[in-house]
């Protein structure tokens, strides 16, 4: 299993599922000029983020771009369709490559259109980013590969029955990976041209828009946007659904604290970075207890003196599991491989600063 992890996350800690290439999106309107292009596709071990328009009277702000070109594309003829105003603003909540890829779509059909970023993504995306789709590109085909012949035997990654979540979901892996590939011979990231370090405050006319930077969470350059007087907040990956997508790259130990400063915003409605339109906090509520616990129990563990594997052992998420997966053979997959797996390893790191830097984890 532990090969298994390291093996999906070369290629799956940018995330991203869609099948085939066409537009998976419904959109949702939800306020004048505010509207949200919410994916259909199934949960899976790739995705496509939500994309976020607001459109004022001189220019639009696109929030988030997409896994790739095509799927970029596909968006900003959606754009079009609402508006004839220029994109002034596109902001990337985060550094992952299914939020950024699809940036010099905008660049290229909007000269002099800004990339608004945290500014820790200017070392992050030239450097860690950089591994991760060295990771992407160097392992995408076997992935498809294993993905293919799972589907061919009727087996999931333990070996268990294929269930047809599964299988769908696998098909949807199957279909972005190929997307995603066929872009990495001509991979064209963009740098944030406008950078966030606490909080940068945009006027659209009377619209006041709030970039804000609560902490670290999901990654150490997360930005939310917030729209208070329409108490809207559009979270990136701080909130993903049906699982939360901790990943290899997030910081367990601040994750909590992060998101109870977003609900302090008191938004009646959340964007998040995966999954569908919230409106009460009730999953976000769900959200920062997983991460307390993680918390608690990696703190309690490293009290101890224990090892990293020990720590492994120790720490139980299986309460949350049956919260997030239910009885899904598939979400339960998703959840040890995007959340228990990863925010163990990640809480350990944290906690002990050592292994991080000598790279033994």
């Amino acid at each position: 299993m532990k090969r298994l992890f390291l093996i999906i996350f070369s290629v799956c800690c940018i995330h991203a599922p869609c099948v085939a290439m066409k537009a998976n999106f419904n959109v949702e309107k939800l306020g004048n000029g505010i509207y949200a292009l919410i994916r259909t596709e199934p949960a899976s071990l790739w995705f496509n983020p939500n994309n976020i328009f607001i459109i004022g009277d001189k220019y639009a702000i696109v929030v988030d771009s997409n896994i790739s070109s095509e799927y970029t594309r596909e968006v900003l003829a959606e754009l079009k369709k609402l508006t004839d105003k220029p994109v002034k603003y596109v902001i990337n909540t985060h550094w992952h490559e299914d939020h950024i890829i699809g940036n010099r779509v905008y660049r290229d059909a909007f000269p002099g259109v800004q990339f608004i970023g945290h500014r820790s993504t200017l070392t992050d995306l030239p450097t860690i980013g950089a591994a991760n789709r060295e990771g992407s590109v160097q392992n995408g085909r076997g992935f498809i590969g294993r993905l293919e012949a799972n589907i061919e035997k009727g087996e999931d990654f333990e070996g268990k029955k294929l269930t047809e979540e599964e299988k769908i979901g696998y098909t949807s892996d199957i279909a972005l990976v190929s997307s995603y590939l066929a872009e990495s011979t001509k991979f064209d990231i963009i740098l944030p041209t406008v950078l966030v370090d606490d909080k940068l405050e945009l006027k659209q006319g009377k619209r006041t828009i709030d970039i804000l930077f609560l902490g670290r969470a999901h990654t150490g350059a997360d930005l939310i946007v917030f729209l208070p007087n329409e108490e809207i907040a559009i979270t990136g990956d701080l909130i993903v659904h049906p699982v939360p997508l901790v990943g290899s790259t997030s910081y367990p130990l601040e994750y909590g604290a992060t998101l109870e400063k977003l609900r302090g915003l008191k938004a009646k409605i959340y964007v998040p970075g995966h999954g569908p339109i919230m409106r009460d906090d009730t999953y976000l509520n769900s959200m920062i207890a997983l991460m307390n616990s993680i918390k608690r129990q990696a703190e309690a563990s490293a009290k101890r003196g224990e090892t990293f594997e020990q720590m492994r052992g120790s720490v139980n998420l299986e309460e949350f599991r049956r919260a997030f997966a239910g009885e899904s053979q598939h979400r339960s997959f998703i959840f040890r491989n995007y959340v228990t797996l990863p925010a163990v390893a990640a809480a350990y790191r944290q906690l002990n600063p050592s292994a991080a830097a000598s790279g033994s984890l």
